[in-house]
């Protein structure tokens, strides 16, 4: 699920790319004015410009200009400059003005869009990622994102610049893990008929064992429900070697500990894949299609085995004595190890 990539932000809303383009278009028809009212000035400098076609046109456009305009204009502002009339600069100079305005409020308004996107492209990476609010990944994004809101006159470049290092930092926050998935079969049945007192040492000393095979492979985090543990460990190698652990300890544990009638079995689901991953994110509060994917193939596993995705386990199927099944979870081909394999 890794998010590197070209970095681009997302396709700007229908409503600031029209109010951009209009904005565009008036400042193309403000020059056009400014050339029509520089134009008898400019024509000046040629001999009796008047009698070319193009030329007539630029000074009936300036004549209009001044009439309808420059009327306007001289009834609220000075025109006379040293006793002449400069009604053509008052107007070049409103033009300038109303050219610089609507672009300086078109950049802003482009950067604010652009400000938002960012900030709504992150927000949906963070769910992505299951990154919950609060997290210190989380706060390191939002710390991020917030030099967008202190920072003013930032350019487009300089947005792109920020947006990239926060996808980056994204990117960071995730690795390559495995989960694997155990709960005990059929636990319910077997504790009815028995003395309370068994079955709380029972299941006390099932979750010592448990505990113990897993610092012993390394266990990044684990969460446990009333019966079953989710754990996560750094591969796919590890996790399958913890599911094998579990299920060869149990028939010692069946043996020589255990004091209810019924034996304990456990089934054992695996997978693997690139998700966020915060050490100070607890593991019941980390939620990832990977993780339920684990949690399916233990479901649909059978007694005694540990189940993994086809794809997954394939590179190391005949190390681990993994055998195909005809099973198919969550769109997965499953393969199956079970005692007395490898």
């Amino acid at each position: 699920m890794t998010m590197t990539g070209n970095w681009q932000l997302p396709t700007r809303p229908l409503a600031v790319v029209i109010f951009s383009g209009i904005v565009s278009l008036l400042r193309w028809v403000i020059l056009a004015v400014i050339l029509l009212i520089l134009a008898p000035t400019l024509l000046s400098y040629f001999d009796n410009p008047r009698r070319y076609i193009a030329a007539e046109y630029l000074y009936r456009g300036n004549d209009y200009i001044m009439q309808t305009a420059g009327t306007e204009v001289r009834k609220y502002f000075p025109t006379r400059i040293l006793g002449r009339d400069r009604t053509d600069w008052v107007l070049i100079g409103g033009f300038l003005i109303l050219a610089l305005g609507s672009g300086a409020i078109r950049r802003r308004v482009e950067m604010r869009s652009a400000k938002r996107r960012m900030r709504l492209q992150v927000a949906q990476w963070k769910r992505d990622m299951q990154i919950k609010e609060g997290s210190v990944a989380s706060k390191e994004l939002d710390a991020q994102v917030q030099i967008l809101q202190t920072t003013k006159g930032v350019d487009r470049q300089e947005l792109l610049r920020v947006f990239a290092e926060t996808k980056k930092k994204l990117d960071s926050l995730g690795r390559e893990v495995a989960f694997l998935s155990v709960d005990v079969v059929n636990s319910t049945k077997m504790k009815l008929q028995e003395e309370s007192a068994s079955v709380q040492y029972d299941f006390q000393e099932y979750r010592k064992l448990v505990e113990g095979v897993f610092r012993a492979r390394g266990v990044l985090k684990s969460a446990w429900t009333p019966d079953g543990v989710m754990a996560c460990f750094a591969d796919i190698d590890t996790a399958v070697n913890a599911g094998k652990d579990i299920i060869r300890s149990l028939v010692g544990f069946n043996r020589d500990v255990k004091l209810m009638k019924h034996e304990f079995h456990v089934r054992c689901g695996v997978n693997s894949g690139y998700v966020h991953f915060d050490d100070s994110t607890p593991m019941e509060a980390m939620s990832d299609r990977v993780i339920d994917i684990a949690g399916h193939m233990q479901k649909y596993a059978d007694p005694n085995t540990v189940a993994v995705p086809r794809k997954i386990i394939e590179p190391l199927r005949q190390e681990h004595g993994f055998e195909e099944s005809d099973k198919v979870v969550d769109g997965y081909e499953v393969s199956s190890w079970k005692e007395g394999k490898a």
